[in-house]
């Protein structure tokens, strides 16, 4: 029974030891490629900044204006789904589609 115990404890300090090591690895990979790139194209240059602040708008005003629209869609289906039900709703539909039989339109 001891020796089923001390071999999960190294099973799981040498699994818990790669983990480590594998991510300490990856730190060092990154680290190496951003030093690289820095070292390639040096500082950012003054025109760039201006271009990724634009991205950086166009973004943000896209990403509320889809927020805005899925608020718009949201407030219409609500709206529907409360009014599917009523005795008011059923009776226009009603009207409208007599008005359209008659050939009158909408």
């Amino acid at each position: 029974m001891t020796q089923a115990a001390i071999l999960i404890q190294s099973k799981f300090r040498s699994y818990h030891e790669q983990k480590k090591f594998q991510q300490s690895r990856r730190a060092a990979v990154l680290i190496q490629q951003c030093y690289r790139s820095y070292r390639k194209f040096g500082r950012l240059r003054p025109h760039h900044r201006p271009a990724t602040a634009a991205l950086v708008q166009h973004k943000l005003r896209s990403s509320l204006l889809t927020k805005r629209q899925d608020q718009a869609a949201r407030k219409i289906m609500r709206f529907l789904r409360r009014c599917r039900h009523s005795p008011l709703m059923d009776h226009r539909l009603f009207k409208r589609s007599e008005r359209i039989e008659k050939g009158q339109g909408t």
